[in-house]
């Protein structure tokens, strides 16, 4: 018997597309028979289009909507298989992505969905809107409001940006500018602001909605801000980016880049990539490290530093359950305490 079947590296080059833009995947495979023919290769992505799959290869076409995407694949040979996901960030195209993907002839096909989602998304948005026009009574003002919080969300998703802004808008004036509920809504304006262009808006919400953003505005205004040369900021932006997920290592290695323009020590930038690789894994950090040119000093330092070893395998999200109810003691009686 052969060793076990195991997925050695997944591979997507680029990681950062514009919406419609192409990603070429790959998946090298180790252990089991050791002939490539025994092997069957399953693509999926929750969102975008796979295309051109042949066995451990395959290309994905973004979805018309920013953020992060996760793609993967099932390997299997006889009663054995494996899987392995990663993300991909898709960001709002520049002039420059419009033109390439108009000769490219894919921008028709990237707003394309199936027509089964078209009508699943467009239904949720119409029955959602209904809910909320209706506000003749308080409960249906109050379902109205709860209703347009699900819609300024959907919206987001959809790519609807226009819509999303004016539905966060009016969730915003629903409140005192006191109050801290504002917070969520203030970071879903900043999320629209932030796909429509709209730059300086955005980073002033963005700056009100502080820690309550989603973590690809914290990237977003990283980017802006180191743009603009507020270095500061924008250190603190890719931090926060950095530690609110697991799969996109790119505000990560951005973090390590400035730190090494602002003239950090190398053994700084080191320690911060080995304290953070158990959240992104040793593979997807050395493997954007060694396919990105923008990275090179970031790589330079870690490979200087010989401590690549030390880098970690991702550790899994750790879930805890609550603890089961205590038995009453002896001679008491159990009382059941309805949850609020």
């Amino acid at each position: 018997m052969g060793a076990p079947l195991r997925i050695v590296r997944l591979t997507a080059s680029p990681h950062d597309v514009p919406v419609g833009g192409r990603v070429v995947l790959g998946c090298e495979v180790e252990g089991g028979s050791g002939e490539a023919s025994a092997r069957r290769y399953t693509w999926v992505a929750a969102r975008g289009r796979l295309e051109q799959e042949n066995g451990p290869a395959a290309v994905w076409v973004a979805p018309k909507t920013p953020g992060l995407h996760q793609v993967g694949v099932l390997v299997q040979e006889g009663d054995a298989q494996v899987k392995q996901t990663l993300m991909l960030h898709v960001h709002v195209p520049t002039p420059e992505d419009l033109a390439a993907l108009m000769k490219e002839g894919d921008w028709k096909q990237a707003q394309e969905r199936t027509l089964a989602e078209r009508e699943a998304a467009e239904a949720k948005l119409a029955a959602l809107g209904e809910v909320v026009a209706k506000r003749e009574t308080r409960e249906d003002r109050l379902r109205a409001y709860y209703a347009l919080e699900d819609l300024a969300a959907l919206q987001l998703d959809e790519g609807r940006y226009e819509e999303a802004l004016r539905s966060y808008e009016e969730l915003l004036g629903s409140h005192l500018e006191t109050d801290p509920k504002r917070k969520p809504f203030l970071a879903g304006k900043a999320s629209a602001l932030f796909a429509l262009g709209r730059e300086d808006e955005a980073l002033r919400v963005y700056a009100q909605a502080g820690e309550e953003n989603l973590p690809m505005s914290h990237y977003y205004a990283g980017l802006l801000l180191e743009a603009r040369g507020q270095l500061p900021e924008a250190l603190e932006a890719y931090g926060r980016a950095a530690e609110a997920n697991r799969w996109f290592a790119d505000p990560l290695l951005r973090q390590a880049q400035m730190m090494l323009r602002q003239g950090r020590s190398a053994q700084e930038v080191v320690e911060l990539l080995i304290q953070a690789s158990p959240r992104f894994g040793r593979e997807l950090l050395l493997e954007r490290l060694a396919t990105d040119p923008q990275f090179a000093a970031v790589n330079q330092a870690l490979t200087a530093s010989g401590r690549a070893a030390e880098l970690e395998e991702r550790r899994p999200i750790e879930t805890r359950l609550p603890e089961p109810p205590k038995p009453p003691e002896p001679g008491r009686t159990a009382v059941i305490t309805p949850e609020p």
